[in-house]
């Protein structure tokens, strides 16, 4: 991945990777409409994705964050 220089844009590139590792990891069931910028919105529940990734983030890579959102939600 190219490194952005600037640190808003690089997490906002992070948040964007998850998004699209979460829908992979859920065979594309969610449609992107219920992604947001900063969240995943499904009927009433919302799904932060900033708070989730800066809970995994030490011991994990993205794609095991990915994947731990969509068990930890049974997306």
């Amino acid at each position: 991945m190219n490194q952005i220089e600037n640190p808003f844009l690089q997490h906002l590139q992070e948040l964007q990777d998850i998004k699209f590792m979460i829908a992979a990891d859920t065979d594309y069931r969610l449609a992107y409409q219920n992604f947001r910028i900063f969240d995943i919105q499904i009927d009433a529940l919302t799904i932060n994705l900033i708070a989730e990734y800066q809970h995994y983030k030490t011991d994990n890579e993205m794609a095991t964050i990915a994947r731990l959102i969509v068990e930890k939600y049974r997306l």
